[in-house]
């Protein structure tokens, strides 16, 4: 299998001490910005009605801009996707899949059909659905869509960034695109699924499009009752959904890669890399701005990333769980643990604060399997948690991370997962980076508009 991992950003030797300094001990900070707003950002917790996953090729693309191609492979393993489809529920779950080619339904159809046999589980074809685009990657909570909703109009829609795989400093690679123009694909090298959320939006909306131009009778023409298509803005941002956490009440919280990430206009190079507080302060308050005019975000927490890790996603040691509760991890190492305890405190000023025990983070190598997961790296969906299982040699964790859930979330059904053996769930990567919710009224509106136009 040679899907891309997640790995760590590249960075010239003479620059990476600069770009140290950019994010090296920042405070965990709150910014505002009061202006009103009729947009609200949807949380992950909120009702879905669908989720977004995606079933590219695993071979390597012969160059950058091309996905990958032969034999596909989900990153969730099958149970997960049977399970999200709720199908024993009264509101069953859509799942959409990403994948270029719609004739791999039949095969998905069958696999996942013999996984729900084998688990006393129901699995239902009419509830999954091929969305025909081919992504890099399976990582659709990077770059699906940020769902918002207008509480005056009503109407729903996507607030959409600019995909970018960029870590913690400015100069970016992928694998494969050592040598690529930046120009190309963005300076992202993964353009598929950049392009992704567009895709799909285009996807939900046209069936819904069509129904409203719908028209019978000759003589007087009659229109059917008009179904809400979701807009779709660009907000000008270079950012990741691993690094996006939203409470629905115009709260947002990350880590301070989305102030490396996004850059200001500057007369002198040097300005990046030099007088950080003065740097990000400008930075944030920009963020902040484009935030609220596309998402109505009113705070935004920032944080240094305690974990010093590669991949500097938020949801690789918090999440919001509702309104008013949070989860962080803590750890076995007393530096790291002490950071996520300041997290912890400042967090507890606005939500009950709730604590899960993770085992030692780690890159794992060709030598070195992985065998951790990140347990903040879970999915809420509905009344439903399903939280990424560490396995064997870790059972007390998995545990102890199972009752950490219930005891924070206790109206729901807690699902231990574990992963698919050749994409394991990692301390820096897991099923929350791999699938992406759809809001419950955009999926039954794109049901709505499937039904036959004619009365």
């Amino acid at each position: 299998m040679t899907t891309p991992k997640k790995r760590p950003t590249l960075v010239p030797a003479s620059l990476a001490s600069e770009v140290s300094l950019l994010v090296k001990e920042l405070p965990n900070t709150v910014y505002h910005n009061d202006t009103p707003s009729c947009v609200s950002a949807i949380a992950e917790f909120a009702p879905m009605g669908g989720v977004l996953i995606a079933y590219p090729g695993t071979v390597a693309p012969s160059q950058p801009q091309f996905p990958p191609s032969g034999p596909r492979s989900f990153g969730i393993p099958n149970e997960l996707i049977v399970r999200m489809q709720q199908n024993d529920t009264s509101n069953p779950v859509h799942i959409f899949v990403m994948c270029g080619d719609v004739s791999q339904k039949q095969i998905i159809d069958q696999d996942l059909s013999e996984t729900a046999s084998a688990l006393g589980l129901t699995y239902n074809p009419e509830h999954l659905h091929i969305v025909p685009w081919d992504t890099d990657t399976f990582w659709t909570r990077d770059f699906g869509p940020w769902w918002v909703h207008n509480k005056d109009s009503d109407y729903y829609g996507i607030a959409k960034h600019t995909y970018t795989t960029l870590g913690g400093g400015e100069v970016g690679l992928v694998e494969g695109a050592e040598n690529v123009s930046p120009k190309e694909g963005l300076g992202i090298f993964r353009p598929n699924d950049d392009y992704g959320a567009v895709k799909f939006s285009d996807f939900l909306n046209n069936p819904i499009r069509q129904w409203n131009k719908a028209r019978w009778h000759k003589e007087e023409p009659t229109r059917l009752t008009p179904i809400k298509v979701h807009n779709f803005y660009y907000s000008g941002l270079l950012d990741v959904g691993g690094n996006y956490m939203v409470d629905g009440k115009g709260n947002i919280a990350s880590t301070y890669l989305v102030a490396t990430q996004n850059e200001l206009p500057t007369h002198n190079e040097g300005d990046l890399y030099k007088n950080a507080p003065e740097i990000i302060e400008k930075r944030m308050h920009y963020i902040l701005e484009q935030l609220n005019r596309f998402m109505g975000i009113s705070s935004y927490r920032v944080l240094d990333d305690p974990t010093g890790t590669y991949i500097g996603h938020i949801d690789c040691w918090g999440k919001f769980l509702s309104e008013d509760k949070v989860l962080v991890a803590q750890s076995e190492n007393t530096e790291i643990n002490q950071k996520l305890n300041d997290i912890a405190d400042n967090f507890a000023q606005e939500y009950q604060v709730y604590r899960v025990l993770c085992q030692n983070m780690y890159i794992p190598n060709a030598d070195e399997p992985a065998t951790t997961a990140a347990y903040t790296n879970s999915l809420i969906l509905n009344n439903f948690v399903y939280v990424p299982l560490s396995g064997k040699g870790y059972e007390k964790y998995d545990e102890d991370a199972l009752a950490a859930y219930q005891a924070a979330l206790p109206g729901h059904t807690v699902i231990g997962i574990d992963s698919k053996p050749e994409f394991p769930w990692l301390g820096t990567d897991a099923m929350h980076c791999r699938t992406r919710g759809v809001p419950r009224q955009v999926v039954d509106n794109w049901l709505a508009s499937l039904k036959p136009t004619h009365p």
